[in-house]
């Protein structure tokens, strides 16, 4: 008879621990690596990274558990809720100003939770959701060292007011909102004239005003919009796999044009 691996990272337990979704991670991992090449890699960012890495995670387990009810889930839940808290402490003991970034993640994240509990966890509002988090991962690992020492509203604002930076924040979340179009017009809206019609449109305007960033970031925009347009007609049928794995280089594409050719602040 065969075992069963309940909650450890096995062979049959692997999906437990780590989402199969390629695409997400490159949305999750973009924005906030992005920051932190342009601050200058330091051992805080390493510690954002993991502390990021772990809340995502805790957060994919606490999901999957709302929707399967297997105890199977306690076990990643229980060790990346810890591995987060104690992330955040660490970064939280060393600029208490971090606390202010906890009001957007905190709502952003409840309402997704909520939008899982009533089954709407693929809708296109959790998916913004999510999005609008990572890409504030941006900012937030772009500034960590402009934030004062104490722990007011005046400590906070005073370093997260860096126009570039929330530039980059917002070329991601123009690309990766475009990318949920384009994933859909692929997959669970294949083949539907209307939602196409929309991802093409998008990707249009987004290629313009792309342009108007700097040449780099225009002609990235520009095959961004060639892929939204041209892929969905000749490999209307392609691979989940195959589908987040091109967005995984284009974000990879995106980080770098972002971090060689966007001034830090």
């Amino acid at each position: 008879m065969k075992s069963k691996a309940v909650g450890r990272p096995g062979p049959a337990g692997l999906k437990l621990w780590v989402p199969q979704q390629y695409g997400a991670w490159a949305m999750m991992l973009a924005p906030v690596l992005t920051g932190s090449l342009r601050a200058g890699f330091r051992w805080q960012h390493a510690v954002l990274l993991v502390t990021w890495i772990a809340a995502y995670l805790g957060y994919m387990a606490v999901r999957g558990w709302l929707r399967s009810r297997r105890a199977a889930y306690a076990a990643p839940v229980a060790t990346y809720l810890a591995a987060t808290v104690i992330g955040v402490g660490t970064l939280v003991i060393w600029r208490p100003a971090l606390v202010w970034w906890a009001i957007p993640l905190v709502a952003f994240m409840g309402l997704s939770m909520v939008l899982v509990t009533t089954g709407r966890e693929r809708s296109v509002l959790n998916d913004a959701l999510l999005m609008a988090s990572s890409c504030l991962m941006s900012v937030m690992a772009a500034t960590l060292f402009r934030l004062g020492t104490g722990i007011g509203w005046g400590a906070f604002s005073a370093g997260v007011v860096q126009p570039r930076e929330w530039l980059v924040a917002g070329v991601f979340a123009g690309y990766f909102w475009g990318t949920i179009w384009y994933v859909k017009t692929m997959i669970r809206e294949r083949g539907k004239t209307g939602w196409y019609a929309a991802s093409v449109a998008y990707h249009v305007v987004g290629a313009g005003l792309a342009c108007l960033v700097n040449l780099p970031v225009g002609v990235l925009g520009v095959v961004i919009a060639l892929r939204a347009i041209l892929v969905p007609r000749l490999w209307p049928k392609a691979k989940p796999q195959w589908i987040g794995l091109g967005e995984v280089g284009l974000t990879i594409a995106m980080i770098i044009v972002l971090c060689l050719t966007i001034p830090g602040s």
